[in-house]
């Protein structure tokens, strides 16, 4: 998953790319371990432009992955499908110097540029970060999933508990008996 310096024209270059699960090292790690399944392979397209000396790269990730569902621990399903806008540079661009004797230095990454030698771009690290991204912080089987209960462990999905509600949020369970004296 490179791409040749040579091979942007004035006009900028388009891809579309497949790639296996397989061949992105973290992506394979979290199939591995179980965390998600991926059923589809990753799917890029991206354009890529020169602009002063800097390669701007815009594209689209997609994928299809299985995951636990947060609340009841059944596979859920999800559909990344995110955006991306890369910059890469050869060397960090010059800044003009406010007159201070002082320095601060500035890495690529305060400026959003990713530093690249020689003729290519290895854009497998930064497609791979770009579904990492797009993957649920909390997967849900659906958004009504009530989850399990917290205290027999039933799945409130598929019946009822006779645990019964709480009388106070767990969160303040520490302040139930605090009394303040005036």
């Amino acid at each position: 998953m490179r791409i040749r310096i040579a091979d942007i024209k004035d006009d900028g270059l388009s891809l579309d790319l497949v790639e296996e699960v397989s061949n992105f090292s973290v992506l394979r790690e979290l199939q591995e371990k179980g965390e998600s399944v991926f059923s589809q392979p990753v799917t890029v397209h991206l354009r890529a432009v020169l602009v002063s000396g800097m390669v701007e790269v815009s594209g689209r990730v997609a994928t299809h992955a299985e995951m636990v569902c947060s609340r009841c621990l059944k596979p859920a399903a999800a559909i990344v499908d995110s955006t991306f806008e890369l910059t890469y540079t050869r060397e960090l661009p010059e800044l003009g110097d406010d007159g201070g004797d002082e320095g601060v230095e500035i890495t690529a990454e305060d400026m959003g540029l990713i530093l690249f030698d020689g003729e290519e771009i290895d854009l497998r690290d930064a497609v791979q970060e770009q579904v990492i991204l797009a993957l649920p912080v909390h997967p849900l089987c659906s958004r009504n999933c009530r989850g399990l209960c917290a205290q027999c462990g039933a799945d409130l999905n598929e019946q009822e508990c006779s645990c019964g509600p709480q009388d106070y949020n767990i969160k303040f369970a520490a302040l139930k008996n605090f009394k303040i004296d005036k």
